[in-house]
């Protein structure tokens, strides 16, 4: 039963990494935000954008 146990462990945290994967993914990132141009957190051309940021402002075609 241990390798039955630990391959359930290991699915059950990959479940999770993915839910949590969906969870930032759909919290909106720079290229999405509404109040990108006025942002002083913004990143520069080139920069990785932000994911989950406190000052996300959604735009109303990415409500849907």
């Amino acid at each position: 039963m241990k390798k039955l146990d630990k391959a359930i462990k290991d699915v059950a945290y990959v479940m999770d990494s993915l839910l949590l994967l969906r969870e930032i993914l759909e919290s909106g990132d720079c290229n999405e935000c509404a109040g990108i141009k006025s942002c002083q957190y913004a990143p520069k051309p080139g920069q990785m954008v932000r994911y989950n940021c406190p000052f996300f402002k959604r735009t109303e075609e990415c409500q849907k």
